[in-house]
């Protein structure tokens, strides 16, 4: 007799099927279409279906604003300082809440939690900028600090490895305890809560008592989604959580969606998919400066590089290490270590997702899997990094080779590739362990093994006493609990058994096949019991073992994977600066902006040829804003004499927007600590870039485009300080020409003065008005410029102008609007009529006046309408008409035509 081995496996149960060639033996209710042991399955819909979860807590209270968020992809808390605002003018102008705006476009988070007692501008403020997120209003007293503590502190004892032991030591007057120090003598308070509650206050200020409430509100609320996931609740149940972190608002530079939108940093393309539109997981950025660098091959790289351009930094040390990283890896003699590395980190998975879900126990095969690759690509990158002759002073360098410890990544590999049977795993779609592990289980997988030549005999003997027709079909199978069972058919007739014996006893029947027991499946279930569920749960034994042994380097792997995410941000900036001849700016404290043949890093990719141009431009106030960083001795005295504010003039399509936007896009790409497009760039530490460039209009607010324009230049002078740059691109031009020439030009005298702080700003005018007649004054600290055009009266209008597109001093008399309607097609007849009336405005002369004159063809034409006129009024026509109608129509032709 021909028998067939058959297992299957799943969540709900196990089966063992032994059956004979060419029977359809089944397990009820198993579908293998829908096995969700299946790695690959498993980590699709691990992907998909738990989307991305971002809580976001925002209070204000007594005139200070606080906020914190916990991210579950990263299993990461971000507690922010609390930040004090202006009573008087939130009250008036619901201002101040700029941040609010920006924090929501920086975090981007699905559930926003309010206090229910918090100010109505804040929810007003929240509610208007809602991208897709869920506004909670929660009690009062889930805000409370002191349980904020309480459960942060929670949180870190079970984040802290379990072998806490820490002792402080009080030294004496008389430094007896200081002697004592090395003998371990002290004071031990033992108590893991106050270790973790002092770990806690060295990772946050835990007297930012509104930004902790939050904090407490976030932890609660997640606590709560964590139930709804896993359907399980325990009083001492805590939140998984990696990583308690500050997040800091000083020194990083701030910039909100309007200059993000202007300088087109980030440009995300719908998906042609209408069921994947917006979807989180699904996005395709478009042409703009993060889709041009962003070459990142790690999930929590471009995660990383994705915060660096959205909070670039301020701090001097910051950036310095980042662009020492990046000259190190594009010098000719270490392009091959950094393809190597490159290579190395492309495999690499999403570890801190990983490392939750070993946390709460749902790792599947394909996450071990990626764990164990993770552990061998960190020795690799190691290996590779030791491959310099000398080890580079360089931080980022210092922190892998200290972080990637040998021996426990090691260890971790042995653990995971000694204990998991990778191959056979794939096969049986679970996770099963190797050989040599356990002798308990290599026992039961021996008897498992042999057990098909024992069903074998078994079927062989029992069908000696069956009947002829029968001994073909007979069928052993094991359903778990019911044990081994004798198979018959059933008579498709009668719908009876084919077949029953005296001494078997009857369990069940399905459709077509009828279930017994007997005195030789009996012996069987007794013999070997449930080997296969015996097999399973021993080796769930195991790798529950071998899980708590990984967690104890969660800490490792998580501070690995924090230093190859910055790698990998390293390695992809310096693939930019290389393949787009980007150089090293020189970061300086001296208020300062000095730019050598400086390019727009996208319009330069979007043009045959690209004309480079300088920028020279300084705010200091006195001279202790100059530094010892400078190389040249006479550097101060230069900085004086150059300009605050530079006003731009030109010609349409002369290349102003792109100019303004190239500096801005170069001071912003030093900070996030890149090389910059341009020969030779000086770069003072800036908090802000404020822009009003682009006018997003929306139909979703009752705002006029002007409406939106004030309020953006508006936001502007409330954040701009001595240390921001501004960009001003046509403001204005919304409104009436005198109202918009008499804004620009108070805006600008504004800037200048002391009451502003007097920012480095570059703006753009095609108000020339104001510079007749000194409306607007030459003063010292604003410089006129212009780009530079080519004018040839002699020719036709459409090739009167040739575009240079370089900058040069002084300012331009005309934007040339009329030639360039005529370059885009307008109508020479609109465009002749529109040189008339710039002629005659330029003189002066009464544009009524101009509207009144009467053409050569329209004097005729009025000449000739009136010479009708007055013969038909000459004529009589009597009572004719009564008569004849012949005599009247040949006067009335004469009168017309003659």
């Amino acid at each position: 007799m021909d028998l067939t081995l058959i297992v299957t496996s799943s969540d709900m149960s196990r089966s063992l099927f032994f059956e004979a060639e060419n029977d359809d033996v089944t397990e009820p209710g198993y579908d293998e279409s829908a096995n969700i042991n299946d790695p690959d399955v498993t980590a699709t819909t691990s992907e998909s279906s738990n989307s991305r979860v971002v809580i976001l807590a925002i209070n204000y209270k007594s005139s200070y604003l606080g906020w914190a968020y916990y991210d579950q992809a990263e299993s990461k808390i971000c507690v922010a300082e609390d930040m004090l605002t202006n009573a008087a003018l939130v009250e008036r102008y619901h201002a101040n809440w700029w941040i609010i705006e920006n924090l929501i476009y920086q975090i981007k988070p699905t559930i926003v939690l309010l206090s229910a007692r918090i100010d109505e501008s804040v929810e007003q403020v929240v509610e208007s900028r809602n991208g897709g997120f869920r506004v909670d209003m929660r009690p009062t007293a889930e805000f409370s600090v002191r349980s904020a503590i309480n459960r942060l502190t929670a949180i870190n004892t079970a984040r802290l490895s379990d072998q806490i032991s820490v002792d402080f030591i009080i030294p004496d007057d008389d430094n007896d305890g200081m002697q004592d120090l090395n003998a371990g003598i002290g004071i031990n308070y033992g108590s893991k809560s106050q270790v973790a509650l002092l770990d806690l206050s060295c990772r946050i200020n835990l007297d930012e008592e509104v930004s902790v409430g939050c904090a407490g509100a976030v932890v609660s609320y997640a606590q709560k989604i964590m139930v709804v996931q896993t359907g399980l609740y325990s009083n001492e149940q805590t939140l998984r959580v990696n990583s308690i972190e500050r997040f800091g608002v000083n020194d990083v530079m701030f910039i909100n969606s309007d200059t993000i939108n202007a300088l087109r940093i980030f440009d995300d393309e719908s998906h042609p998919n209408f069921h994947t539109y917006g979807s989180d997981n699904i996005r395709k950025e478009g042409l703009s400066l993060f889709g041009i660098i962003n070459s990142t091959v790690t999930p929590f790289g471009n995660h990383l590089l994705k915060s660096w351009f959205m909070r670039p930094s301020c701090s001097m040390q910051v950036i310095s290490n980042r662009h020492d990283a990046i000259s190190l890896f594009i010098t000719q003699d270490n392009l091959h270590i950094a393809e190597t590395l490159k290579y190395c980190l492309k495999p690499i998975k999403n570890i801190p997702h990983i490392v939750s879900h070993l946390g709460m126990g749902k790792a599947t095969l394909a996450e071990w899997k990626s764990v164990l690759n993770f552990s061998f690509q960190c020795l690799k990158i190691r290996s590779t990094l030791a491959d310099f002759t000398e080890i580079p002073d360089i931080e980022l360098i210092h922190e892998i080779m200290q972080t990637f410890d040998s021996s426990l990544l090691r260890e971790v590999c042995e653990m995971i590739g000694n204990t998991i049977d990778f191959d056979i795993s794939q096969v049986e779609n679970r996770i099963v362990v190797q050989t040599s592990v356990d002798p308990d289980l290599d026992n039961l997988k021996s008897k498992y093994d042999s057990i098909e030549d024992v069903l074998s005999k078994v079927a062989t003997r029992m069908s000696v006493d069956l009947p002829d027709f029968l001994a073909e079909a007979l069928n052993i199978l094991y359903y778990p609990q019911l044990g081994y069972l004798v198979v018959i058919s059933l008579d498709p007739e009668s719908g009876e058994p084919k077949y029953v014996d005296d001494s078997w006893k009857y369990q069940f029947k399905s459709e077509s096949r009828a279930y017994f027991k007997c005195d030789e499946v009996r012996q069987l279930d007794e013999t070997f019991g449930d080997l296969y569920g015996m097999i399973c749960d021993l080796e769930i034994e195991l790798i529950h073992g071998l899980q708590v042994e990984i967690l104890r380097f969660a800490d490792v792997l998580l501070a690995c994977c924090k230093w190859t995410a910055e790698l990998d941000c390293i390695l992809a900036l310096a693939d930019a600066a290389r393949i787009y001849r980007y150089h090293r700016p020189i970061m300086t404290q001296s208020n300062v902006i000095e730019i050598k043949n400086g390019r727009h890093p996208l319009y330069e990719l979007a043009v045959q040829s690209f004309v480079e141009n300088d920028t020279y431009i300084s705010s200091i106030i006195n001279h202790y804003d100059t530094t010892k960083d400078d190389t040249k001795a006479d550097r101060s005295s230069e900085e004086f004499q150059r300009p605050s504010v530079v006003l731009l003039t030109g010609a349409n399509f002369s290349g102003k927007s792109v100019y303004l936007k190239q500096v801005a896009l170069i001071v912003f790409m030093a900070h996030i600590g890149s090389f910059v497009p341009a020969e030779f760039a000086r770069i003072g530490i800036t908090d802000k870039i404020l822009t009003r460039v682009v006018t997003r209009e929306t139909v979703s607010k009752e705002q006029s485009t002007f409406m939106v324009d004030l309020q953006q230049v508006s936001a502007a002078l409330q954040l701009c300080t001595n240390r921001s740059l501004c960009i001003i691109d046509e403001f204005g031009k919304g409104t009436e020409s005198s109202d918009g020439a008499g804004l620009f030009g108070a805006l600008v005298e504004y800037l200048m003065s002391p009451e502003s702080g007097k920012p480095k700003v570059l703006a753009s005018t095609h108000f020339h008005e104001l510079f007749e007649n000194d409306v607007l004054q030459i003063v010292p600290g604003l410089a006129l410029m212009h780009m530079q055009v080519l004018v040839d009266e002699d020719k036709q209008v459409e090739d009167k102008i040739t575009y240079l597109y370089h900058l040069m001093p002084g300012r331009s008399s005309s934007s040339y609007g009329i030639i360039c309607a005529a370059l885009n097609g307008v109508p020479a007849d609109v465009v002749a009529r529109a040189e008339v009336f710039a002629e005659m405005m330029a003189k002066g002369e009464d544009i009524a006046a101009i509207c009144s004159k009467l053409s050569e063809k329209e004097v005729e034409d009025l000449e000739q309408a009136e010479h009708v006129a007055r013969r038909f009024l000459q004529e009589s026509f009597g009572n004719q008409l009564e008569q004849s109608k012949v005599p009247a129509q040949g006067k009335l032709k004469r009168i017309l035509f003659d």
